[in-house]
């Protein structure tokens, strides 16, 4: 007789599409454009570009600052990304749990936040910052 154990929940090593293990990462439109990825936080995107080409070239060398469309979360532990409009700390736009990720082209749209729903078009284009907390009581993707 075997027993296995079921988990529930996204692992600490839990991986997002397009993104490598460890990585939290934002793209220039879809989630196959240009990427660029952050192991750490990052308190100012206005110095970053997405410089890796990805699945296509869409958006190479472009600046990162308020032109995120989509976004996915590879953290090894356990770090919610927690996307911001300002450099300065306020203005939280969304957030994404382990393993998850917002594709902008998408056209599946479920209830409530999943993950692999299109980024609603009014959080795009905005986010200027990333923070990593552990899990929180946020609602995210």
């Amino acid at each position: 007789m075997t027993a296995t154990l079921g988990l529930v929940g996204a692992s600490p090593s839990a991986a997002g599409p397009n993104c490598d293990r460890g990585y939290h990462c934002v793209f220039y439109t879809d989630i196959s454009s240009a990427r660029q990825s952050f192991f750490n936080s990052d308190p100012d995107f206005s110095n970053d570009t997405f410089d890796e080409y990805n699945v296509s070239g869409n958006g190479l060398n472009h600046p990162v600052n308020n032109n995120v469309y989509s976004a996915s979360n590879s953290s090894t532990g356990n770090y919610e990304s927690h996307f911001w409009d300002n450099t300065n700390g306020t203005g939280f736009l969304f957030c994404l749990n382990p393993g998850h990720y917002v594709n902008s082209a998408s056209t599946v749209d479920q209830p409530g936040t999943q993950s692999g729903d299109p980024l609603p078009s009014g959080l795009r284009d905005r986010a200027s910052r990333l923070t990593l907390p552990g899990r929180t009581s946020t609602d995210c993707f």
